[in-house]
């Protein structure tokens, strides 16, 4: 009796398969900065492009700008009136936007669909309440100037992409004029849309309101720091990042009342708080001191803080560490003092 063994020859991938497969490789062991031009640029490698992993190091947002690794996209406006610039308007190129009278006005309220609102209060309504109460020269001015007719102006808006070693690339806009609009529509164009989990090492937020994503798969970030937040709810990155990120790794913000009872906060694994307007007293320690991360840092403490908040937190009988440093105001000729002494406070509270 004779038996046939026959060998199963593979079948060579389809070309339509073998090129997606191909691109997919190439996607993902190239440059984020890049890639995202690529798939902008040529509208068939789109749809491959939000299919691959994508990994970034860093992702800074801000108000008007983000940074991806070393690459930055940064967002302005144009300003150039018909006639001639009436006074105390700002022309040129602006990176805030304006209203109709061609003064800078704030946005951060001007929420659209997806997009998350950082804060627990919103700050431009009271920052534009403070500001109407201003009885000064330049309020009057300005209100008695919106009783007129809203010049005219052209308005572009631009769109400058500097990599870290190249020449920079600028895109302009007649068509969306505000910056908020714009940085909504770029970062859709860049992060929306994606079909699997993308990967972002190190994410800084320092802006209010993010204009965040619609659709698609959001990314999977452990690392975060939140910047120019007051009254911040750490709980809104449960709608900015993949649920699989938390708990968080390490999350840094202000120390305020307002975040030692957030879950996102509670349960992330290190926190990092940096102590700038900081009123402290009993309640704000007692609250501090019932937290169980593995370790808790605070920045910026000064030496008249330092003493009473060690010595209650060892009442307590919970270790710290000290690193004391030396930290120089941005701006002295608005803050006297030269130089003040600052410590950073390791706390380890796990038991």
């Amino acid at each position: 009796m004779t038996s046939t063994i026959t060998e199963e020859v593979p079948k060579t991938l389809p070309k339509q398969q073998l090129l997606h497969e191909l691109s997919q490789t190439v996607f993902e062991y190239m440059d984020p900065s890049f890639r995202f031009h690529l798939s902008l640029h040529l509208p068939s490698l789109r749809s491959i492009e939000r299919r691959t992993h994508l990994h970034i190091d860093k992702l800074f947002f801000y108000d008007n700008e983000i940074n991806v690794n070393e690459t930055m996209y940064k967002l302005s406006i144009d300003l150039k009136y018909e006639i001639e610039k009436p006074p105390s308007r700002i022309s040129g190129t602006v990176y805030r936007d304006v209203d109709e009278f061609g003064f800078e006005t704030i946005t951060e309220d001007y929420m659209m669909n997806g997009d998350v609102f950082i804060n627990n209060y919103r700050v431009s309504i009271a920052v534009e309440f403070g500001r109407l109460r201003l009885e000064d020269e330049a309020s009057v001015l300005m209100e008695t100037i919106k009783k007129k007719e809203p010049p005219e102006f052209k308005s572009i808006l631009k769109l400058t992409i500097t990599p870290k070693d190249g020449e920079p690339r600028i895109y302009k806009s007649s068509e969306i004029v505000t910056i908020y609009e714009g940085m909504k529509m770029l970062i859709a164009a860049i992060f929306g849309s994606r079909t699997v989990i993308w990967t972002v090492e190190y994410m800084q937020i320092w802006t209010r309101s993010l204009r965040w994503i619609v659709s698609g798969v959001k990314p999977f970030a452990r690392n975060i720091q939140l910047l120019r937040q007051y009254s911040v709810n750490s709980n809104s990155l449960r709608l900015i990042c993949h649920p699989t990120s938390f708990p968080l790794k390490n999350l840094r913000l202000e120390l305020t009342y307002h975040v030692l009872d957030q879950e996102v906060l509670l349960d992330a694994e290190n926190v990092l708080f940096y102590s700038c307007s900081t009123t402290w007293n009993v309640s704000l320690m007692s609250q501090l001191v019932k937290i169980s991360h593995l370790k808790v840092q605070i920045f910026r403490i000064s030496k008249y803080v330092f003493a009473d908040l060690m010595h209650f937190w060892l009442q307590h009988e919970k270790p710290v560490g000290t690193n004391p440093s030396k930290w120089q105001w941005d701006h002295p000729q608005y803050y006297p003092f030269p130089m003040v002494t600052q410590y950073t406070m390791i706390m380890l509270t796990d038991e």
